[in-house]
């Protein structure tokens, strides 16, 4: 912002940084001082990548130092409060080698590992990350990006998509239950096509955690374009990915012609895309442990190959293969 900087003289500093918290420096009568990031539950030194006092909720967490800054990988994690956060993921991808016209796809299937961005191994069209936090009514704002376009003549150029976290509401009742709500939406076009049109995806949230019990229950609904194909995933303390839901490419192909992108993402679309409700089981350090839906159990290895064999494209006689 123009007129704030953190090191040109006469001019206004700015105090909040790291994790968008503040700043605060501290002076000692001998001339020393020590400069402490203000984290609401307790105060983060950045000279030694640790806070000062250990984190309230360390039971939680026993197998990791009460004194770490979101368990030590603060690219996945964001720490808005010096407590825990459930990172949740959305990404929408072309499984596609070439995405038609000459442009290349993302190559690959529903994945639970991370993105580009985020010092993983697989890439989307426009995908989006945030943290919330149902015990605390907290979230943190969107990160939204996108993996770089390419073009067999025109090259790579990497998108700016746009997102937000909208009617964000909490509560908590006598049983325990902290319910948090909320809506995500992002969108983003292909940089090298000019005026191209918007990927949309908008999903409504509803994570109801309840500590005492051991649970986190799940809902999720999700509209847009319903092209490409999208993702959703959740993340323990461990950094384990867990499927919310998934939404194949529909509409793809049909017996008569190819529908691209230019068919499928013009206009502000509410096409139906994802739904699922179901709870998840926790165990006293925050670690996923299993699924429950309906009268069914699974475990989260069995309950993401469920979702990981879901087609990813319909109306298609050959769809992609996941793998």
């Amino acid at each position: 912002m123009s007129g704030i900087s953190s090191s040109a003289a006469g001019t206004l500093k700015n105090k909040y940084k790291f994790g968008g918290k503040e700043l605060q420096s501290n002076e000692f009568s001998d001339g020393s001082g020590m400069e402490l990031y203000d984290f609401d539950a307790r105060n983060y030194d950045q000279q030694i990548g640790r806070f000062w006092s250990g984190d309230r909720k360390a039971d939680k967490l026993v197998e990791w130092s009460p004194y770490v800054y979101a368990v030590n990988n603060p690219i996945l994690f964001v720490d808005p409060d010096g407590e825990f956060p459930y990172p949740v993921h959305i990404r929408s991808f072309a499984p596609w080698k070439s995405f038609g016209l000459g442009f290349g796809g993302d190559n690959r299937g529903y994945s639970t590992a991370l993105g580009k961005g985020e010092g993983g191994t697989v890439t989307s069209r426009v995908q989006q990350s945030f943290t919330v936090d149902p015990s605390k009514g907290t979230h943190t704002d969107p990160r939204t990006w996108s993996d770089p376009s390419r073009h067999a003549w025109g090259g790579e150029k990497t998108a700016t998509p746009t997102g937000e976290i909208t009617d964000f509401k909490s509560s908590t009742d006598n049983n325990g239950n902290s319910t948090v709500s909320f809506n995500s939406t992002y969108a983003g076009a292909n940089p090298l096509v000019p005026g191209s049109p918007n990927i949309d995806v908008k999903t409504s949230f509803t994570l109801v955690e309840n500590t005492k019990a051991g649970t986190l229950s799940v809902t999720a609904t999700q509209k847009g374009d319903a092209y490409p194909v999208a993702e959703t995933l959740i993340g323990d303390t461990k950094g384990n990915q867990l499927f919310i839901g998934v939404s194949p490419a529909t509409g793809a192909q049909d017996t008569q012609k190819e529908l691209g992108p230019f068919e499928k993402l013009p206009g502000n679309n509410n096409r139906a895309m994802m739904s699922n409700s179901f709870v998840i089981t926790i165990d006293q350090n925050g670690v996923f442990t299993g699924v429950k839906q309906g009268d069914k159990a699974y475990s989260v290895a069995d309950w993401n190959k469920m979702m990981q064999a879901k087609p990813l494209v319909k109306n298609d006689e050959k769809p992609y293969p996941p793998r």
